[in-house]
């Protein structure tokens, strides 16, 4: 019975005599189940074959395509078309990633500039690629984390470091700055002038929208932005546009003297008057650029030293158009002109005459336009309002100025009967004077002057201006820092 009695300490043991088979027999080790790199390290007499596993035949069978080690740092070997050995395949000059058991197609975690510098590529931590992002105009900024080029906006220079949150905005009908919420990109505030509210997308299209408020208005796009439809920011009589009347700019109205309209890029025009020494004064000229912050159009000064006010007209709006790093398009219209002064009256009810004059125009707003490229195709206005009209009616009440037109005119004044307006500013020229009617009439405000545009655009770029219709013409144009 195989057992062999052995004696220890007086007690009789049996010790079961089990049989070595030679390392040589490889009946009891399946084929292909051990791996190897040599003869030696196979049980029996199996072989080391090409797929790196024992076998009796020396080859073993693979799913074809089927990932089989690493051969190198950047060598994958996987099993051929055949199923019956290895393949090399070169990671191009990426990673062989034993663990995802493939080939890295990018560098993990990196983020580099593809497409000949036009997008940045992204990398997740498995060496797989995310989506890539298109650059627009500017390309991508090589360097140890590589991203898009984008302007660096005057008057707004961090409004583009951080990528808008919102793939695309459609905008039209009325839109408030004085509401939190229509501020989608937050709220700038600025030293010595309004603040400003901002609506921050991906792309921007704008059709017909009428933005009223106290903040200016900034839209700005990481991508194109497109104005084909109107946008309307200018003054409508006494109120101004958004971000337009925070600068007082005209002489304030009194009996018999016309208000001065407000300046802008021009001085504002005197008023009329029926007495010696003339209308109230116009508002000097004024350049945002000089006071270094986004304001719209002046408002002269209203009331009538301490008499019944007569109102001046309300300032145009400040508008700011942003692309980060592409383009401004405007094929549509964008208004941001002045207010028309307010009409003169008889102050006095009953058989007493008593008049006042008109209050002079509101000027025209400000516009700016910044991307790596601007393109206008459309209409632009920014004319100063007209002055409001005398009055020479017992108890009558003169019609207000009209306010700045979307025509290359300036604004005409409201003729009261038999007195004379100011005309508001417009394209070269500053806004017109006024004239009285006679002596027993009231005269007319002087018209505001008109506004600016102006476009920054990267050092080396050339905007492209082909306006249908212009008014005032563009301020030449200036360079935009990038980085």
């Amino acid at each position: 019975m195989n057992i062999k009695d052995k004696i220890i300490g007086g007690v009789v043991v049996g010790v079961a005599l089990v049989a070595v088979l030679p390392i040589g027999c490889s009946s009891d080790v399946p084929a292909c189940t051990v791996t190897c790199t040599a003869d030696a390290d196979c049980p029996g007499d199996q072989t080391c074959s090409t797929l790196g596993r024992c076998s009796d035949s020396g080859t073993c069978p693979c799913a074809a395509g089927a990932f089989l080690g690493c051969a190198d740092g950047t060598t994958a070997q996987f099993c051929n078309s055949t199923g019956d050995g290895p393949e090399l395949a070169n990671c191009g000059g990426f990673a062989c990633n034993a663990t995802q058991e493939r080939c890295d197609l990018c560098v993990p975690e990196s983020v580099s500039c593809g497409d000949g510098g036009g997008t940045v590529e992204r990398c997740d931590a498995t060496g797989l690629p995310l989506a890539s992002e298109a650059c627009g105009v500017l390309g991508c900024v090589p360097g140890e984390e590589a991203r898009c080029g984008r302007i660096v906006p005057v008057g707004l220079p961090e409004v583009c470091d951080t990528p808008a949150q919102v793939a695309s905005v459609d905008l039209s009908g009325l839109l408030v700055t004085s509401m939190d919420d229509a501020c989608t990109g937050g709220v700038v505030t600025q030293t010595g002038g309004p603040a400003v509210c901002v609506v921050r997308a991906g792309s921007i299209r704008v059709g017909d929208v009428k933005v009223t408020g106290a903040r200016a208005i900034a839209l700005v796009a990481d991508g194109p932005l497109r104005v084909e439809g109107t946008l309307d920011a200018s003054a409508d009589v006494a109120a101004s546009g958004p971000g337009g009347g925070t600068i007082v700019s005209g002489a304030v109205v009194s009996g018999a003297r016309g208000g001065g309209g407000a300046g802008g890029r021009h001085t504002g025009a005197s008023g009329g008057s029926t007495v010696a020494g003339g209308g109230g004064g116009g508002g000097a000229a004024i350049d945002p650029i000089v006071l270094g912050s986004i304001v719209g159009g002046a408002r002269p000064s209203n009331g009538i030293m301490n008499m019944a006010p007569v109102s001046g007209g309300g300032g145009g709006g400040a508008v700011v158009l942003v692309s980060c790093r592409d383009t401004v398009t405007v094929s549509g219209l964008v208004d941001v002109g002045g207010g028309g002064g307010g009409g003169g009256r008889d102050r006095t009810a009953g058989a007493v005459v008593d008049f006042v004059a008109g209050g002079g125009g509101g000027a025209g707003g400000y516009l700016v336009l910044e991307g790596a490229r601007v393109n206008v195709t459309g209409r632009l206005y920014a004319n100063g309002g007209g002055g409001g009209g005398g009055c020479n009616v017992d108890d009558g009440v003169a019609p207000n100025g009209a306010d700045g037109p979307r025509a290359q005119t300036g604004g005409p004044g409201s003729l009261g009967v038999g007195s004379g307006v100011g005309t508001g500013g417009t394209g070269g020229s500053a806004a017109t004077p006024t004239v009285g009617g006679g002596s027993t009439d009231s005269a007319g405000g002087g018209g505001g002057a008109a506004g600016r545009f102006q476009i920054y655009v990267p050092s080396g770029v050339s905007p492209t201006l082909a306006p249908i219709e212009v008014s005032p013409a563009f301020e030449p144009h200036l360079a935009v820092p990038t980085r």
